[in-house]
């Protein structure tokens, strides 16, 4: 009984303790100014040691009695701020605001680091991000550019004083330089409009870099670095979460600026990586963003420079968001002399935050230059540049300028010409004479004594010459007359066209084109290279054509053109059968085809449009840039009877669709898709046939324009469906194997499909290849090793093993 009383009572005394002990829960939420969430802050219970810090989303929370509390909220970077709650059953949500701290950030310790806490750090980078990104989600700024080239020959034995003055002022006098001043308008995601407003360019300023904003963007917080001027592929940012798998992290420096904290973070690229950067980035824990960053971009990717360093510096602007202040970029190529050193400098000023843009403000016309932009004087840059000139600039603008004067008077241009028109005989026997009058910019160049012998000519050997008339107009048009004749020994015959090219319209692409002579002309102009020397492929005709050319409005191109030619067989001509001996039974130089001669009048008309297509406005010219969106065509050829004794009647019609995708980390797409057929065939003749190419022996063909395995050539009449598929994959898979890695090889895989019901054919392929860059100097080549195979359903092609060349086009910033 006395057991009994006394679990009793010790019952009521723990209720009634309990009752005493009741707890609440006090939560909240910590921001800053401009409401975007402070983690790790602490919360202290001022007079007690209870503590927390906020989490990844500014949150706090404790486990308290009801009563008054004091909570002192800290952050490196933000005042302290002391709050009063009165806690209780039903006590709401906390809303705190943080003023961020009006010290100077100018006193620098270095502290220890126990812990490496960078990827911790790029995490809290990458949830802020978007945020940042949202800051600045549509802005205006002035940038001034500068750009400068200057070349460091190679080592050479000449040591005396005059010696290297001389190489000195050469270097001098090859330097390259360009200034940029510009008003760029930004919106998210990457819509970009920007009016140059100076230009000044002196020497040969082809390979400086960043002249223009729309070259890229270098800022680490899209999940891809978008440069497409520089690499072909995007590279992916470590500031992402995908960047968190790529990359490896360490943390190499920790700087304390008054109250706050600066951590300097380096990023490598993980054994799996392939379009990655290398580099460090420094981060203030105040807001976890971006303070600076220094980084390069992989060898591997750089299609025209061997080394690409980017540093970035960004700045607190109108006390809104975290901008870009400072863009330097260094880049290197190889020459036969030396290396050519470039530096880019673009200061970003007089920003405009939360721009209010009109909805027709971004089109396509990405960036305007007009015509006084490249007159302006030296006081203008004096008063514009944002970055000082070293003295090497210096002295260089100085000599350019005095060179100038001193080149542009008329007797120094006349002693320049009369150089330039020198006759000599290497000029006359291997390179060609060039006869150059420069108060007019008229061009004669006459061909080599080395190219008069011909000896690879239907009907044996000729004799010919070739000549070229070119003058560019000071508004950029551009008229080029072409003349080219030869005789025959053999067959005592006499060819020549004359060619006559008219630029009208530099901005729309306008031009003109007349052609007229008498020539052997192929048949078929794309067929394999074993057939294309075949006689087979040769036909004689005295012709007259006119091409006219046009962009009516962007992205619209109507091409449309009219021919009238005297069309004979060849089978006439006398050939050397001791050639033909030589190859046996090859075929090679087989007979060729035969007809009876007629007159042939026809018409054609192409239709090409690409949506939404980006381009530059300079101020006599457009550079056209692309579009994302695919480009379609319908092109019209037609056989007219009746006009100048004409025999031909037929239509042809061919509709298509070609597009260049670029896929991020994992490549370029490309393919062309077309559909073409004779709805009317009354007079059709053989020269006038569609053909399907066969494939190269053991040569890569181009395989957007032709079948690797086909094993044959042949005519098509009716509609056939054709399409063809190329993916680079730019290292995307080899470079995630440890030590393939190493080889930077680039893998590309296709394929083609021919669907002919006429022939009841059905036919497709697809191949596989390995591929090395190699640089031989400042040229770029690409060797590859391919394996083909395909199936069809009345021929069967085993496996192929192919090899190719392709040289980089650095005009067209492609591959040929």
């Amino acid at each position: 009984m006395n057991t009994l009383r006394w679990m009793l009572c010790f019952a009521l005394l723990s209720f009634a303790n309990g009752a005493g002990a009741q707890l609440y829960r006090l939560q909240g939420k910590v921001f800053n100014a401009r409401m975007e969430p402070l983690s790790y802050a602490t919360v202290q219970i001022k007079g007690q040691q209870i503590g927390t810090r906020t989490d990844a989303n500014g949150q706090f929370k404790f486990d308290l009695s009801e009563g008054d509390y004091e909570l002192v909220f800290s952050l490196i970077g933000y005042e302290t701020r002391v709050v009063r709650c009165l806690l209780e059953k039903n006590t709401p949500v906390q809303q705190i605001i943080l003023n961020e701290s009006n010290k100077e950030l100018n006193e620098i310790k270095i502290v220890s680091v126990k812990k490496d806490r960078s990827e911790e750090i790029i995490k809290q980078v990458i949830a802020r991000k978007e945020k940042q990104q949202e800051l600045a989600a549509a802005w205006s700024a002035e940038v001034y550019i500068k750009a400068t080239q200057t070349i460091e020959y190679k080592k050479t034995n000449a040591e005396t004083d005059s010696a290297k003055q001389a190489l000195a002022f050469k270097a001098l006098n090859e330097m390259n330089m360009a200034e940029v001043v510009l008003r760029v308008d930004k919106a998210i995601p990457n819509k970009i409009k920007e009016t140059r407003d100076g230009v000044k360019k002196s020497g040969n300023t082809d390979e400086l870099f960043y002249l223009s904003t729309t070259d890229g963007d270098f800022s680490l917080y899209p999940n891809l670095v978008q440069v497409p001027a520089l690499a072909q592929v995007p590279m992916l940012s470590p500031i992402s979460y995908s960047g968190l798998l790529a990359y490896k992290f360490k943390t190499i420096r920790v700087e304390k600026k008054n109250n706050a904290t600066i951590y300097t973070i380096q990023f490598t690229p993980g054994r799996l990586g392939n379009a990655l950067l290398e580099g460090e980035v420094s981060i203030v824990d105040s807001s976890w963003t971006i303070l600076a960053t220094r980084y390069r971009f992989p060898k591997f990717h750089l299609t025209e420079y061997n080394q690409f360093e980017v540093q970035q510096d960004f700045a607190y602007t109108n006390e809104q968001a975290w901008m870009p202040e400072r863009l330097e970029l260094n880049y290197t190529s190889k020459t036969t002399e030396g290396i050519r050193k470039g530096k880019t400098i673009a200061v970003f000023s007089n920003y405009t935050l939360n721009a209010n843009f009109g909805k027709k403000h971004f089109n396509n016309e990405l960036s305007t230059t007009t015509l006084a932009a490249y007159e302006r004087d030296s006081n203008f840059w004096e008063t514009v540049r944002q970055e000082p000139l070293s003295e090497q600039e210096v002295r260089f603008i100085q000599v350019k300028d005095s060179t100038y004067r001193a080149t542009h008077s008329q007797a120094y241009l006349d002693s320049i010409d009369r150089v330039t028109n020198k006759i000599t005989p290497l000029k006359l026997l291997f390179t060609g004479y060039q006869h150059y009058k420069r108060s007019t910019e008229r061009t004669w160049n006459f061909a080599p004594a080395i190219a008069i012998v011909r000896p690879f000519f239907p009907g044996g050997m000729r004799a010919g010459y070739f000549t070229t008339y070119q003058r560019t107009f000071p508004n950029k048009k551009m008229l080029t007359v072409s003349l080219d004749g030869s005789y025959g020994f053999r067959n005592k015959n006499v060819l020549g066209d004359v060619r006559i090219y008219h630029k009208y319209n530099p901005f729309s692409q306008g031009f003109v084109n007349v052609n007229f002579g008498r020539s052997y002309d192929l048949i078929f102009f794309g067929d394999a290279f074993i057939n294309l020397l075949r006689r087979s492929n040769f036909y004689e005709k005295n012709y007259a054509e006119v091409e006219h050319g046009l962009e009516i409005a962007n992205g619209l191109l109507l091409k449309n053109s009219i021919e009238i030619a005297y069309r004979k067989s060849l089978d006439g001509l006398l050939f050397n059968t001791a050639v033909d001996s030589l190859y046996g039974n090859t075929g090679f130089f087989n007979q060729p085809v035969s007809f009876k001669p007629y007159m042939a009048f026809f018409a054609s008309v192409t239709l090409e449009y690409t949506p939404f297509q980006k381009y530059l406005r300079e101020p006599r010219q457009k550079i056209i840039l692309g579009s994302k969106f695919p480009t379609a065509y319908v092109r019209w050829r037609k056989g007219i009877p009746g006009i100048f004794g004409s025999i031909i009647h037929f239509d042809y019609v061919e509709v298509g669709l070609k597009q260049r995708i670029k896929l991020g980390l994992a490549g370029i797409l490309q393919y062309n898709i077309l559909s073409g057929g004779f709805p009317n065939q009354r007079n059709l003749q053989y020269v006038d046939y569609k053909f399907i190419s066969r494939g190269n022996p053991n040569l890569f063909n181009n395989p957007l324009r032709s079948f690797q395995s086909m094993d044959s050539t042949f005519p098509i009449f009716n509609r056939f469906y054709e399409g063809h598929l190329l993916h680079q994959f730019n290292g995307a898979i080899l470079n995630k194997i440890p030590l393939i890695k190493k080889l930077n090889l680039l893998e590309v895989a296709g394929g083609g499909f021919l669907l002919s019901p006429e022939r009841d054919l059905r036919y497709v392929e697809a191949f596989f290849g390995i591929e090395k860059i190699i640089r031989i100097w400042n040229e770029q080549f690409k060797v590859g090793y391919y394996i083909a195979f395909s199936a069809a359903n009345k021929f069967n092609t085993p496996f192929q093993f192919k090899i190719g060349l392709d040289q980089y086009n650095k005009r067209k910033n492609s591959w040929n």
